[in-house]
C-alpha cells in the first residue's frame, strides 16, 4: 500500500475491516481473566496503584477555585494534581472491575460521571484552546474504559460519555482542526492530540465515513509530526521525556490501525520511525539518567509495553537498553498505558550494557564515553543547536560529566512549570536562560533568545586515546565584537589519564574585547581553593583545575532562591572563573575523578 499517512478517507474506509479487533490482546484476555492477572504488567499495575485504592471513595475535587488558581497566581499544580489523580483513580478502579471486583461498579461509574461533569477537560494553562493534550487523552481514556467494560456499565453512563466526547472532541476536531495550532505542529502536542483523538474515534465509531474522515485528518497531521518534531537523524530537540510522551499514543494508534486493517495500515514500518526509535538510547548516560538538555529531566522512566512494542515493530534493539536492570518503570496509571504495558511487555529486563559513543549531527549533540583506570564509567554529553528549539532553553554549549551513575557537572533540567515559565518571563528563569548552564557570559551578557542565536557542532573525534568534540557558538551571544567562541571538550579514553575531561574555550574579539565569565553548574557540594574546586556527589567526586590562564581562581555561587522557587530538591551551585578582557584568550579546565 502507498504511504498510509497520505491516504484519502475513502481509501482508509476500504482498508478498515470492522470484523477485526482493534486490540486483539484485550479480546483474548477476556476469555481467561485469571491468566491476565498473572501478567507481569498487570501485577505491576495492581501493586503500584494500590495506594490509590486506599481512599478511592473520595473523588478528587476539580473545583472552580482550584481551576482559577492558574489565572490568579500562575500555579498549575493546585488544579492539575486533582485532575490527574481523578483519572488515575478511574483507571485503577476500572482495571480491577474488569478483573472481577464487581463491588467497584458504582464507583467507576461515579468517576466517569464526575469527569463528564467537569466544565472543561482542557487544563487551565491551556484554556484558550478548544482541545489540548489532556482533553484529547481524557477522551481516549473514557472511550477505552467503555471498550474495556462494555455492558458492565449502565447504558446512560455509556451514552453520557459518547455525548461529552462528541461535543468536546469530535465536532471541534472535524470542523476546526486546521486552526488548532498543534494539528500540524512540530512538537509532542501533534503526536498526543491527533493520535488520542483518532484512537477515540476508532473505539466509538468502528466503521463508517466519519471515522474514515477523522483518520485521514489525523494521519495527515501525524505525517507532519514525524517530519517536523524530529530531525532527519531521529533526534528530538524536546528531549527524551517528550520523545516518549509524543510517541506513546501514536504507537497505540498505530497498533489499533494495523489490527483493524489486517496489517494493511502500517505506521511504524517506515525508516524514519526506526531512526526516531534509535534516539533515546543515544542520549542515555546510565540507568534512568539521560542528557537533560532543553526541558528534559535528568531521569526519565518509560512505559515498558510501549518501548517493547516499538522495538518489535522497528527492529531497534537499543530500545531495550531503556528497560535494562535496575531501571524502574514510569508511574503512568492511565488505562490505555496500563493495558499496553500488560499485553506488550513480557516482564523481561536485560542486564545493562556498556554505553558507547554517539553523535547526532543534525540534532547537534554528542556523547563520549571512557573508563578510568579504576574502571569507573565516565560519560561526557554536550550540545550545540539554537535557542528557538521546542521546549527551548538557552543552553548552546551546555555539557554534562556523568560519573558511574551520577551527574557531577549537570544540565539542571526544566524550571517550575507555571504561567510565567511558558510566557514572556520564561527567560528570566535561570533554568531556562543560560545563567543556569555551564556556558560563559560575555561582557555580562547571557545567550540570546531566538533561532538566530545558534551554535554548530564542527568536529567530533571518537577514535584514538583522546576523544574530542568541538562547538563554535559565538553566534549564541548578542555580542557583536565576539568573532569566535570555540569550545573543545576532550575525554581521555586510554592510559593513566583515562576518564579525564578537559574543557577548552577559545575567545576572539574584533575591536574592543569584553570580559568573560566561565561557568560550571552542579547539584553536588563544592569546596573551592583558588584555582581548584572539588565537587562531591553521593558516591564520587570530581576535581576541577584551572590550567589556563595562570592565576585564575574559582568563585562559588549558591543559587538558593532560584532553586527553591523552582521546587528543586537540591541547591544548584555555580562555579565561575573570571577572565580578563583580551582580543584573544583561552580558558582550559581539567576535570578528573578524585
Amino acid at each position: 500500500m502507498s504511504n498510509p499517512f497520505q491516504l484519502t478517507a475513502a481509501e482508509l474506509q476500504a482498508a478498515l475491516k470492522p470484523a477485526l479487533p482493534l486490540f486483539p490482546e484485550l479480546d483474548a484476555a477476556r476469555a481467561d481473566l485469571a491468566a491476565m492477572q498473572e501478567l507481569p504488567g498487570v501485577r505491576l499495575a495492581l501493586a503500584k496503584t494500590e495506594p490509590l485504592m486506599a481512599d478511592i471513595q473520595a473523588i478528587p475535587h476539580t473545583t472552580y477555585t482550584r481551576y482559577r488558581c492558574f489565572l490568579r497566581t500562575g500555579d498549575r499544580d493546585t488544579y492539575e494534581e486533582q485532575y490527574f489523580r481523578k483519572r488515575h483513580c478511574l483507571s485503577a478502579a476500572a482495571l480491577r472491575l474488569f478483573l472481577g471486583r464487581d463491588d467497584l461498579k458504582d464507583l467507576v461509574q461515579d468517576y466517569i460521571w464526575n469527569i463528564c461533569e467537569e466544565t472543561n477537560w482542557v487544563l487551565p494553562a491551556h484554556e484558550r484552546r478548544p482541545i489540548d493534550l489532556f482533553s484529547a487523552e481524557t477522551g481516549f481514556l473514557l472511550a477505552e474504559t467503555l471498550a474495556l467494560l462494555g455492558p458492565t456499565l449502565d447504558g446512560e453512563v455509556r451514552s453520557r460519555v459518547r455525548t461529552e466526547i462528541e461535543r468536546r472532541i469530535f465536532l471541534p476536531y472535524l470542523l476546526h482542526h486546521e486552526v488548532m495550532g498543534w494539528y500540524r505542529g512540530g512538537n509532542n502536542w501533534n503526536g498526543v492530540c491527533n493520535s488520542s483523538i483518532a484512537a477515540t474515534f476508532l473505539w466509538l465509531e468502528p466503521e463508517g465515513e466519519r471515522v474514515a474522515e477523522a483518520l485521514a485528518i489525523a494521519l495527515a497531521g501525524l505525517d507532519y509530526f514525524l517530519d517536523a518534531a524530529f530531525e532527519s537523524d531521529g533526534s528530538s530537540t524536546e528531549g527524551v521525556g517528550y520523545w516518549q510522551y509524543g510517541l506513546m499514543n501514536f504507537i497505540a494508534l498505530a497498533e489499533m490501525l494495523a489490527a483493524r486493517s489486517g496489517g494493511e495500515l502500517d505506521l511504524l514500518g517506515a525508516e524514519r520511525v526506526r531512526r526516531i526509535a534509535a534516539y533515546p538510547a543515544r542520549m542515555l548516560l546510565s540507568g534512568s539518567s539521560f542528557a537533560s538538555f532543553s526541558d528534559c529531566h535528568e531521569t526519565v522512566d518509560f512505559n515498558p509495553g510501549i518501548i517493547a512494542r516499538l522495538a518489535a515493530r522497528t527492529g531497534e534493539d537499543s530500545l531495550f537498553d531503556l528497560l535494562a536492570k535496575p531501571v524502574e518503570f514510569a508511574d503512568d496509571w492511565r488505562l490505555p498505558m496500563m493495558l499496553r504495558n500488560a499485553f506488550w511487555w513480557d516482564g523481561s529486563q536485560r542486564d545493562a550494557g556498556q554505553i558507547g559513543d554517539a553523535v547526532l549531527e543534525v540534532g547537534a549533540t554528542a556523547r563520549l564515553t571512557a573508563r578510568t583506570p579504576a574502571g569507573l564509567p565516565i560519560v561526557l554529553a554536550i550540545k550545540a543547536g539554537h535557542n528557538a528549539e521546542n521546549h527551548n532553553q538557552n543552553d548552546i554549549g551546555s555539557f554534562l560529566v556523568h560519573v558511574d551513575g551520577e551527574n557531577l557537572l549537570t544540565d539542571p533540567g526544566p524550571g517550575l512549570y507555571s504561567r510565567f515559565y511558558f510566557g514572556p518571563q520564561r527567560y528570566e528563569n535561570i533554568f531556562a536562560n543560560s545563567y543556569g548552564h555551564s556556558v560563559p557570559r560575555i561582557g555580562g551578557q547571557l545567550q540570546g533568545v531566538g533561532r538566530e542565536f545558534a551554535g554548530q557542532l564542527v568536529g567530533v573525534e571518537t577514535a584514538g586515546p583522546h576523544k574530542r568534540v568541538q562547538i563554535e557558538f559565538a553566534r549564541a551571544y548578542p555580542a557583536p565584537n565576539l568573532t569566535s567562541l570555540r569550545r573543545q571538550a576532550t575525554l581521555a579514553a586510554a592510559g593513566e589519564e583515562a576518564g579525564t575531561v578537559w574543557l577548552e574555550d577559545a575567545f576572539a574579539f574584533a575591536g574592543q574585547p569584553a570580559g568573560v565569565e566561565e561557568a560550571f553548574v552542579t547539584w553536588g557540594e563544592v569546596e573551592v581553593a583558588g584555582g581548584t574546586a572539588l565537587i562531591r556527589g553521593e558516591r564520587h567526586s570530581l576535581r576541577l583545575t584551572i590550567e589556563t590562564p595562570a592565576g585564575a581562581a574559582f568563585r562559588l555561587e549558591r543559587l538558593e532562591e532560584a532553586s527553591k522557587a523552582n521546587l528543586k530538591p537540591e541547591v544548584l551551585k555555580r562555579l565561575t572563573v573570571a577572565l580578563p578582557p583580551a582580543v584573544e584568550i583561552v580558558a582550559r579546565v581539567r576535570m578528573e575523578t578524585a
